[in-house]
C-alpha cells in the first residue's frame, strides 16, 4: 500500500482546511487492512492531536448505527410493524394519515429534508416531553414535498419522528435505549450520545455555531438534536473509527445469520438488496458515488453532514470508515465531496490482489 500518497492526500486536505482532523479505516470481513489518524481536534488554543480514541460527531450516521438497529430490534420482537401509519405509535400526529413507518425508514414519506424546529425553544425551560410533543405538532403542519411512497426524498424530519416512535415502543429515552439495545449487544465501548457526560477523551470540534455562539466540542452539531437533549433519531451519536469497525463486523455477522442480536431474516427485510431502496441505508449510485468507483451494488452505507461516512460491500465484505470534522470551523466548504471518493479509490487501488481475493 502506498502510504505516502494516502498521507499526502490527508495533509493536503487539512492544509486547505477541508477539516482539522480525521480517522480512516479499511477492512475486509473480520480483518483490518489499514488504519490511520491525522491532524488535530481543532486549530484553537488547547487543540489535541487526533488519536485512535478521538471521538467525532457522527451526525446522520446516527440513523443507521442507532435508529436502524433499534428499529430492527423492535421489528424482530414484534413491537414495530412497518406497514402501519405514524399515528399507530404517535396518537397526537395530525399530519398525513398515509405515511407508514416503512416510508419513514426508506425516506419516501414525502416530508422535507429539514426544518429549523429548534428556533422556538431556546431558553424556554420546557421539559423534554413538552418539546417532543411540540416537534410532533410542528412536523405535522409542514407541507409534504410529494405524496407518500412516490419517491425517495431524504428527510431528517422522518427520522426525528422515528426516534419518537422508538421511544414510545420501548418506553424509554433514546440515549438509554442505545446503550442497552445497541452498544451492549453489539460490543461498542466508545460510542455515545452526550459524550462529555461519559468520557474524558479528545473530541473533534465541529462548527463555531452562530446560534449557540460558541465552538462546539462534544455537544451535538445538529441544532434540532441539541434542543432534544443531544439524542435524537436523526443525529447525536459520537464515535471513533475503531468502535464503528466493531459495529460493521457485527452487521456482517448478522447478514450471514451468525450473530445472536438479530436474525438474518430481519436484516434482509431492512437491507432489501432485491429492491431499489433499502430501509435507512444509502446505496451506491454510480458513476459518481461518494463511495468511489470500487464498491458494488451490494453496498450499504451512509454519509453525515459533519464529514463522516461508512460503506460496507456485502459482495466481498470490504468496508471503509472515514471520520472528519469538515464543518469546523464552518460548514461553507465542499472539499470533502471530492476528497471522500478520492481517498476511497486510493485505498482500494492499493489493495494487493492477494488481499482482494483473500477468503476472510
Amino acid at each position: 500500500m502506498n502510504l505516502k500518497k494516502i498521507d499526502s492526500l490527508f495533509r493536503k486536505a487539512i492544509e486547505e482546511q477541508g477539516f482539522s482532523g480525521a480517522q480512516i479505516l479499511l477492512g475486509k470481513g473480520q480483518e483490518r487492512i489499514f488504519y490511520q489518524h491525522y491532524g488535530t481536534t481543532h486549530r484553537e488554543s488547547g487543540f489535541q492531536p487526533v488519536d485512535q480514541k478521538t471521538l467525532f460527531d457522527m451526525a446522520s450516521l446516527t440513523k443507521v448505527v442507532s435508529s436502524l438497529c433499534l428499529a430492527m430490534s423492535a421489528y424482530q420482537q414484534g413491537k414495530l410493524k412497518l406497514e402501519v401509519p405514524i399515528k399507530t405509535y404517535l396518537p397526537s400526529w395530525q399530519g398525513s394519515p398515509d405515511i407508514s413507518i416503512e416510508q419513514l425508514l426508506a425516506h419516501t414519506s414525502g416530508l422535507p429534508d429539514w426544518a429549523p424546529l429548534y428556533q422556538d425553544f431556546k431558553g424556554h425551560g420546557l421539559s423534554y416531553s413538552q418539546i417532543k410533543e411540540a416537534f410532533i405538532q410542528k412536523i405535522s403542519q409542514i407541507p409534504l414535498k410529494q405524496a407518500p411512497g412516490t419517491g425517495r426524498l431524504y428527510s431528517d424530519l422522518g427520522f426525528i419522528l422515528l426516534g419518537f416512535i422508538l421511544e414510545e415502543i420501548f418506553q424509554a429515552r433514546l440515549e438509554g435505549l442505545f446503550e442497552v439495545e445497541v452498544a451492549q449487544k453489539y460490543g461498542l465501548k466508545n460510542t455515545f450520545f452526550n459524550p462529555l457526560e461519559k468520557v474524558s477523551v479528545p473530541i473533534a470540534a465541529t462548527e463555531n455555531c452562530p446560534w449557540r455562539k460558541r465552538l462546539l466540542i462534544g455537544e451535538v452539531h445538529d441544532d434540532n438534536a441539541w434542543i432534544l437533549g443531544g439524542a435524537a433519531g436523526h443525529a447525536g451519536l459520537f464515535s471513533c473509527a475503531l468502535d464503528l469497525e466493531v459495529w460493521i463486523r457485527a452487521i456482517f455477522r448478522i447478514a450471514q445469520g451468525q450473530h445472536s442480536v438479530l436474525s438474518q431474516e430481519t436484516f434482509n427485510r431492512f437491507s432489501q438488496f432485491d429492491k431499489a431502496l433499502s430501509l435507512a441505508w444509502d446505496r451506491v449510485s454510480q458513476p459518481k458515488s461518494a463511495a468511489g468507483k470500487y464498491f458494488s451494488d451490494k453496498t450499504l452505507g451512509h454519509l453525515a453532514f459533519t464529514g463522516c461516512s461508512l460503506w460496507m460491500d456485502f459482495s466481498d465484505k470490504k468496508y471503509v470508515i472515514l471520520l472528519t470534522n469538515r464543518v469546523y470551523p464552518h460548514r461553507e466548504n465542499s472539499i470533502i465531496q471530492v476528497f471522500r471518493p478520492q481517498i476511497h479509490d486510493l485505498l482500494l487501488e492499493n489493495f494487493t490482489e492477494n488481499s482482494l481475493d483473500r477468503n476472510l
